[in-house]
């Protein structure tokens, strides 16, 4: 199973739909209201995102293990909230349903829906200030 391809993906098809999905997403979240703003202010190489996002989703779908790091973090310093998260699950929700055949857009969809949530309070838990409790009493 070298470079990448899974027994599942003998003729690189699904990685092809993948990549397909990856780039219907990023091409309409890139014009999006609500996304496009904080993607095009923090993603200077569009390839190397892409290829980046194509590595995880093939990991994530396919098991694949090209894709080396942690996806949460760098999100951690762009200024979302949950309607950004909900947006990009929307957005994935979309390019899944019309890139991926079944079992894979199940799969997508569900990743993405566990995704936007997870991520979503995390986010909002973790980049929130801290409170201010210097006049607060002691206990």
């Amino acid at each position: 199973m070298g470079e990448g391809r899974t027994m599942l993906d003998e003729d690189g098809e699904l990685e092809a739909r993948i990549r397909a999905c990856v780039r219907s997403f990023y091409d309409h979240a890139k014009s999006d209201d609500l996304l496009g703003p904080v993607f095009c202010e923090h993603i200077r190489d569009w390839d190397r995102h892409l290829s980046t996002m194509d590595d995880f989703w093939s990991g994530a779908l396919l098991g694949t293990d090209r894709y080396k790091g942690a996806p949460f973090p760098p999100h951690l310093k762009l200024s979302m909230d949950q309607r950004h998260f909900d947006r990009w699950r929307e957005l994935w929700l979309v390019a899944a349903a019309a890139e991926l055949p079944e079992p894979l857009r199940a799969k997508a969809a569900a990743m993405g829906e566990h995704m936007s949530h997870c991520w979503g309070k995390a986010h909002t838990v973790l980049s929130a200030p801290e409170p201010d409790v210097s006049g607060a009493p002691l206990i």
